[in-house]
């Protein structure tokens, strides 16, 4: 066999393994009401169902939906990040077991990969450097979506693993989270910035760095001060390493208190992050995060 087709084997090997797992991952997903009606498996239908995510029952709806779209196509970027996206949501904010929301992440990870790959100028950087963070530089804003969610969802899987597995994935992140600046440094509502404090809290080399942490929080607050996320990872990851408890106080009250818009894209984010500061609240009272 010539190695055209060697690598063409590979990539179809590759595209029904990831089915396979994409199949397999219903069964992590929040459970939803039976329906008697049938839902539709249309683009349009992940999409109805994907806007009205604030009704917990409909986001790992629209994931099943997405999940058997990816199965008949195989090509689409589009379709594939927004599958990527829906397991971060339902892992993020639908999960409480960290089996299970490792699972989706993982998952949101792996189908990014899936999609980035066959990109000719990433897999040709990745098949001659074999080297990932350095296939990333060659894609384009059209692979933006799907590269970021992909990177989204890998790093919150990494962040409740141990400094030493963080620390080996340390180049692959920062490599990622560098090009979504290069390609677009305002993209999903100030992400680089809030993905930046986020990381060099969680880096060895660097979580001393409070000064640099808060600026790169500050950033993303000024670039969408409207996206509670930016506050409430602020406050998760900034404040106990600062020992700032007021501060932490001031950012998740006003997450909580905050009137919500619901015409704004990130509506239902939004009302997630409620939950999540309350739940960061008692938390960190329980755990006595700041030791006074």
């Amino acid at each position: 066999m010539t190695g055209e087709g060697c690598n063409a084997l590979r990539q179809f090997v590759y595209i029904i393994l990831t089915t396979i797992l994409i199949s397999c991952a219903v069964t992590d997903l929040p459970s939803t009401p039976n329906t008697p009606d049938p839902i539709a498996i249309t683009i349009e239908t992940s999409d109805s169902l994907w806007s009205l995510r604030a009704e917990k029952t409909n986001a790992p709806k629209a994931l099943q939906v997405l999940q058997q779209l990816a199965e008949s196509d195989s090509v689409s970027i589009e379709l594939w990040a927004k599958l990527s996206r829906a397991y971060y949501f339902c892992g993020q904010y639908l999960t409480p077991s960290q089996q299970k929301q490792d699972s989706l992440l993982l998952l949101g990870y792996e189908v990014s990969q899936t999609i980035l790959k066959q990109n000719g100028d990433y897999r040709n950087l990745l098949f001659s450097t074999g080297d990932e963070s350095m296939a990333v530089r060659g894609l384009d804003k059209n692979s933006l979506e799907a590269l970021y969610w992909g990177m989204a969802n890998y790093g919150q899987w990494l962040s409740t693993k141990s400094s030493l597995v963080r620390l080996g994935q340390r180049e692959r992140i920062w490599t990622t989270l560098e090009h979504i600046h290069d390609l677009d440094s305002s993209y999903y509502y100030g992400a680089y910035y809030r993905y930046k404090g986020a990381l060099l809290s969680r880096d060895p080399g660097t979580e001393n760095d409070t000064l640099e942490i808060k600026a790169a929080f500050d950033e993303a607050i000024r670039v969408a001060p409207d996206y509670l996320g930016n506050y409430t990872l602020m406050a998760l990851h900034y404040c106990p390493l600062a020992k700032d408890k007021n501060l932490f106080y001031q950012l998740l009250t006003k997450v909580v208190t905050t009137t919500l818009n619901p015409d704004l894209p990130y509506y239902p984010e939004n009302l997630y992050e409620k939950a999540l500061a309350e739940r960061l609240m008692i938390k960190a009272e329980k755990e006595n995060w700041f030791n006074l």
